[in-house]
């Protein structure tokens, strides 16, 4: 059993408030009994405090069971997964401009305010994902995990990479009747694009994972990803300022706002942010400093 030697950073407890305000917060602000004050002035940001508020509780977490974390040892990293985290998400961004996913309801009239939301909120999403999978790393989840070993020739490598240009492009030009149907391309085609020459160029790779018969990472990552997602859509749900999606395949049963057919878009969402980050973090710092 693993002794926990280290202590609780005090941030991680400022993340815990910064959760347990905002859920009275939203508490509040449904409950007739203090219908009277502004609380919805509050849930317009939800989405950005709870967020804020999970990753400085999370990388605590982390802390006290590693002696090391991200916001310890390598806070240089973290403002490259933010700044990247919101290059990335404004790319996905764009596809929702030609492929209506879903729309943002509630934002604020003022520019300067809703860019800032946008950003803060952004930011979150690389390093929730990724300190969630660290996480999970912690206790050993899917350490034996194990699969076939998969033989990498330059063919196949060369038929992901055309297959992932394909996923990548061809929802924009796809029949307008059609393009709603289309995201299910648009979250795996990163993935396909990236980890081959993620792979060729000896950065941290999933296909390298499986070429070895590793299957631990990719299941953590999957896992990561679908935590978050309960996390995003429960968040989400109570908020005054969200989202709500408008993509035409499978609305009902629902969680919350997200159709459950659409949860499994989260899976390989996290495995594209994996090989979107290492292919571009490679650029700026040793692959040793990249976590993961």
């Amino acid at each position: 059993m693993r002794v926990l030697a280290h202590r609780y950073p005090r941030y991680g407890t400022v993340g815990l408030v910064l959760l347990l305000l905002m859920e009275t917060a939203i508490l509040c602000s449904r409950s007739a009994s203090f219908s009277k004050y502004p609380w919805w002035l509050l849930t317009t940001w939800t989405t950005p405090v709870c967020w804020w508020g999970y990753i400085l509780a999370v990388d605590a977490w982390i802390y006290r069971r590693e002696g090391t974390s991200m916001l310890t040892a390598r806070r240089d990293l973290l403002v490259l997964q933010c700044i990247l985290s919101v290059a990335f998400w404004c790319v996905f961004e764009a596809y929702n401009r030609v492929i209506p996913g879903w729309r943002y309801v509630n934002l604020t009239d003022d520019p300067a305010a809703r860019l800032a939301g946008y950003a803060l909120s952004f930011a979150t999403i690389m390093p929730g994902i990724f300190l969630t999978c660290g996480l999970l790393q912690s206790f050993g989840a899917f350490s034996r995990a194990r699969m076939p070993r998969v033989h990498w020739s330059r063919a196949a490598l060369n038929s992901s990479v055309l297959l992932g240009v394909g996923f990548c492009a061809l929802p924009p030009f796809a029949p307008a009747n059609w393009r709603g149907y289309m995201w299910a391309l648009v979250w795996m085609g990163p993935f396909f694009l990236l980890e081959p020459l993620n792979y060729q160029r000896g950065m941290p790779s999933i296909f390298r994972d499986w070429e070895r018969g590793h299957l631990s990472r990719a299941l953590q990552l999957f896992a990561a990803g679908a935590l978050c997602g309960l996390l995003w859509e429960f968040w989400n749900m109570w908020a005054f300022t969200r989202w709500v999606y408008v993509f035409p395949a499978g609305h009902t049963p629902r969680y919350f706002e997200m159709p459950l057919v659409g949860f499994l878009g989260f899976l390989p969402f996290a495995l594209d942010y994996f090989a979107m980050f290492h292919f571009i973090a490679s650029f700026f710092t040793r692959e040793d400093k990249l976590g993961l």
